[in-house]
């Protein structure tokens, strides 16, 4: 049977097609060198990883996103970058420690619909697929930081990974990462960012990530283990949130020498550094979690919570 280029949404349904027994094409002259115990290591981190962009997605551009992980499959280089469109934003990457390089492409419809975000507009119009401009591969990039810094994180249980953008290539064809016939782990993702809905795809060398991964394999939980978890944070953070905790108001401290403070008796006043118009500090654990300007309710004495100097100054 010939090798066939898979097509993104071929990509794309083959998790979701051996969910449902679907069965999926498989070239026997091409033995895939991923194994089921490695690809579960995988889906399971990237998972993780999909939560965190979603957040870093919804704080960044202001509006709901969903982020899921469709598939984890091998292919060669040349077969990856076969299917990409050109123009298209393929991310060259340095996956430090690991040698080689990896690549986040992000489809570019959904790419410019973010950057509309950024800049202010709402992004719902449907997007060209050209190059970027100036302006927008500047903020791309800085997207493309921040997600990979996401990567790291969610990599942590495989590997210290310290990611290091190289190259924002607009033709695949030019992006040279790898020999042809390399072998790359390729995970593919669907997001939806409020109506736009795209696709972004992260490959990585396979034969850098096997020694990491043939060790975190062993430090996978099993699903039952991992409900347990969630279920015993999940009761934590109940407990946790009716924990009394004891809060105080205070002043600017006032310095006094040892000779001054022998020689106080009552009746005596101190002059606080504290400046009538400044708030006063909410404390907890002498720790400070707010500001507060002094008030009662009632025939009780009482603060009023007020923004920071900091966030005042904004």
């Amino acid at each position: 049977m010939a090798p066939e280029t898979s097509t993104s949404a071929e990509r794309t349904g083959g998790r979701r097609s051996r969910r449902r027994g679907v069965p999926v094409p498989y070239d026997f002259r091409r033995p895939t060198k991923l194994s089921r115990q490695h690809a579960r290591v995988l889906e399971i981190t990237y998972e993780t990883f999909c939560r965190q962009w979603a957040t870093l997605l919804s704080s960044t551009l202001r509006t709901s996103v969903q982020v899921e992980l469709d598939s984890v499959q091998q292919y060669s280089y040349d077969e990856y970058a076969a299917t990409l469109a050109t123009p298209s934003i393929m991310t060259v990457f340095d996956p430090e420690p690991l040698v080689g390089a990896g690549v986040l492409h992000l489809d570019t419809p959904l790419l410019l619909s973010c950057i509309e975000r950024m800049l202010g507009g709402t992004g719902a119009q449907d997007q060209p697929r050209r190059v970027l401009t100036d302006i927008e591969a500047v903020l791309c990039r800085g997207l493309v930081e921040r997600t990979l810094a996401e990567l790291a994180a969610s990599l942590t249980s495989i590997l210290e990974l310290k990611p290091h953008l190289q190259a924002i290539e607009q033709n695949p064809q030019f992006a040279q990462a790898a020999a042809a016939t390399d072998v790359m782990i390729v995970a593919s993702f669907h997001l939806q960012v409020d109506q736009t809905g795209g696709t972004a795809t992260l490959a990585l060398p396979l034969d850098p990530l096997s020694a990491a991964l043939s060790a975190a394999e062993l430090r996978v939980a099993s699903p039952e283990e991992l409900r347990i978890r969630r279920l015993m944070r999940d009761r934590l953070d109940d407990h946790l949130e009716h924990i009394p905790v004891e809060v105080s108001v205070r002043l600017n401290a006032a310095q006094l020498r040892p000779d001054e403070i022998l020689a106080l008796v009552p009746g005596d006043v101190l002059r606080l550094p504290h400046p009538a118009d400044a708030p006063l500090e909410v404390v907890a654990s002498d720790t400070v979690v707010a500001s507060a300007v002094a008030g009662s309710r009632g025939s009780r004495l009482a603060c009023l919570i007020v923004p920071t100097p900091e966030e005042s100054s904004r």
